[in-house]
């Protein structure tokens, strides 16, 4: 007999059929239970292992071993004349069937009735449906029974797993999150840490607890992605980051044409887990595009945009392409404006042309506020470069706009506070900045313009707490530290000049030439004179030096040589404390009117304590009574 009749004979091939239809079976079972379960998602990895471990034992064992009337005996002890397996294989035929049947009946009722009906609501979110019968039987409009909790919730939503074969889809995968994020931040008294802090655990293994108490919130949504084709399936639970408690988890696989609608499924399901503290809230998703290669397209290129890495060109060929397929995809132009500009003013590698960038920038922005006038990003970009352009007021109201308006971006406060204080208004300027800190603890930008306009009110040692936790968050963010030391050493406190500068992640012998020159003077001229006078970035350098050292004549001749960023270096320092002779000096005023400030400061008011006067030299602010 040969060895493929015996396998059959002894029931071996039916077994393994039967093994492999009943482990797809407790597969798909426990990859829809277990979530809801709120088990995490390596447990659907070990059903799978242990059901692969074992079909070789239950091979092993159909083989050796044969059901009887009698009990399980070895095959080689029974006659084959009195041998019932033909009768086991009839009914392990049977058993087969009705499990396939089984098995496809549940794939019928999942894909076509779950998929496609338009109203269906998943059975975690029961509790929203009661809410809203309720709301019925009193004859008020769901809308309209909308309250607000005394005390706001925190939530932060961490990146999702890609758990797809192609590494790629992660983009899709960080995307996903990112659009979850944004909707919650629409929904009323529910405060959500900014994508940036909360991305910054990507990767790590860090407790639920951990993450609340740094980000200063309640709640923590993760969960995994999984993209194959033309499906998705999407994982999310809501833990409370106290206890670590699971309040909601659920298991989304749809076609990907529906995932706006599971994603606002999610927001809604969120909402009604918090509605003690919430009340009810009503979630919506607006659609921002029907191409789905361009959303695709769009989340991989905000993704990388965001990251700032070495990719930024293949951001912008992607968000590109997103608007090549979709030129009315609002929100796929304010990335793409945004993502040029950044890349067009320098600090990226790139092979595009910068005038170039500028002009892609300002025809996206164009076209991406003709589609919608109220997306922040793209009028924090257009008030940003009016400001700098010199429409001072005009730029300042319409940053004011987008910093109002609900995002988790802390951009857009931000960049209002920074162009505030290059104005001298760093009391205006305070507010946005602890905005934007509140909101985005883990950004170290955050702490360093935080850390400059505590110095400049005059809550020194707080600002320098601040600034420090900004510089162990970026060694490389010396930025602000710089600001706070050269106030140090224009109030004459070599000692904390010194202990700041040293913090600094600098080449040491440049480093010791500073310091040295700072303390003598003869040192100085060795020191200008080994910096190159061309090119933006060494002439920063030089106004950062000749800050320090009280050399107006370098500093201006500096600050015309320089870019933008040293220019801007030079507004924030005239506004520390220490730094009266540079805010008096006629040709700060000259510079500062030649940015469009005197109109602003005649319209708006002057810095606090400061007004203009007219010496022979020219106008100047007289600041005898500053008081920022």
């Amino acid at each position: 007999m040969s060895l493929w009749n015996e396998l059959k004979r002894r029931n071996v091939v039916r077994v393994g059929a039967a093994y492999l239809v009943v482990s797809w079976l407790l597969i798909e079972v426990s990859d829809t239970i277990f979530p809801r379960l709120g088990l995490p998602d390596w447990t659907v990895t070990l059903v799978i292992a242990l059901a692969i471990l074992a079909f070789p034992l239950a091979l092993f064992l159909s083989w050796a071993f044969e059901l009887t009337p009698e009990g399980v005996k070895r095959t080689e002890e029974v006659e084959p004349a009195v041998s019932v397996t033909p009768q086991t294989g009839r009914r392990l035929d049977r058993f087969i069937v009705v499990v396939l049947l089984f098995v496809i009946g549940g794939l019928v009722v999942e894909r076509i009735w779950f998929a496609g009906n338009q109203d269906d609501v998943p059975a975690s979110t029961e509790v929203a449906a009661a809410a809203k019968e309720a709301a019925e039987r009193a004859a008020v409009p769901v809308a309209a029974a909308e309250t607000v909790a005394e005390s706001a919730s925190g939530i932060a939503v961490l990146p999702f797993l890609n758990m797809s074969p192609d590494p790629e889809n992660e983009y899709f995968a960080d995307g996903i999150s990112e659009e979850l994020l944004n909707i919650l931040a629409g929904v009323d008294g529910l405060k959500v840490a900014s994508r940036t802090s909360a991305f910054s655990f990507k990767g790590k293994n860090v407790p639920v607890a951990e993450i609340g108490e740094l980000l200063d919130v309640q709640h923590v949504l993760e969960g995994s992605v999984r993209k194959q084709g033309s499906r998705v399936r999407i994982t999310a639970q809501l833990i409370d980051a106290e206890n670590d408690a699971h309040l909601w988890s659920e298991t989304y696989e749809r076609d990907l044409v529906d995932i706006f609608r599971v994603q606002e499924e999610i927001a809604v399901a969120i909402t009604t887990a918090l509605a003690d503290i919430l009340g009810t809230r009503q979630v919506s998703v607006a659609v921002p595009t029907q191409d789905l290669e361009a959303y695709e397209y769009f989340l991989r290129g905000r993704s990388r945009f965001y990251q700032r890495g070495l990719d930024m060109d293949v951001a912008i060929a992607d968000l590109q392409a997103a608007v090549d397929r979709d030129p009315g995809f609002a929100e796929a132009w304010a990335f793409l404006a945004a993502a040029t500009g950044v890349v067009a003013g320098g600090g990226y590698s790139t092979e595009s042309d910068p005038a170039v960038l500028i002009e892609r920038s300002d025809q996206a922005l164009a076209r991406a506020l003709a589609l919608d006038p109220e997306i922040p990003i793209a009028l924090a970009s257009m008030g940003r470069g009016m400001v700098e352009q010199g429409q001072v007021a005009d730029g300042l109201a319409m940053l004011e706009e987008a910093a109002r308006q609900v995002s988790p971006d802390t951009s857009p406060r931000l960049w209002l506070g920074i162009s505030l204080a290059e104005f001298g208004r760093v009391d205006f300027a305070l507010p946005w900045f602890e905005s934007a800190h509140a909101q985005d603890p883990l950004v170290s930008i955050n702490h360093g313009y935080l850390g400059y306009a505590y110095a400049v009110v005059g809550r020194e040692d707080e600002g320098l707490r601040i600034a420090r936790r900004g510089l162990e968050l970026n060694p490389s963010g010396w930025y602000w530290t710089q600001l706070l030391a050269i106030e140090a050493v224009n109030r004459g406190d070599l000692e904390q000049f010194v202990e700041l500068t040293a913090s600094l992640d600098r080449d040491s012998e440049q480093l010791q030439a500073i310091q040295a020159a700072v303390m003598d003077a003869d040192k100085r001229d060795a020191l200008f004179g080994s910096i190159p006078t061309e090119g933006s970035g060494p002439n920063t350098l030089r106004v950062i030096l000749a800050l320090m050292m009280r050399d107006t004549d370098r500093l201006f001749e500096a600050v015309t040589l320089t870019s933008r960023s040293g220019q801007n270096y030079m507004r924030f320092a005239a506004w520390l404390p220490s730094l009266g002779w540079l805010r008096e000096d006629p040709r700060f005023y000259q510079f500062m009117r030649d940015s469009g400030a005197e109109a602003y400061w005649e319209a708006e008011g002057y810095p606090g304590g400061c007004r203009p006067v007219d010496d022979p030299e020219g106008r100047r602010l007289d600041c005898s009574e500053y008081a920022p």
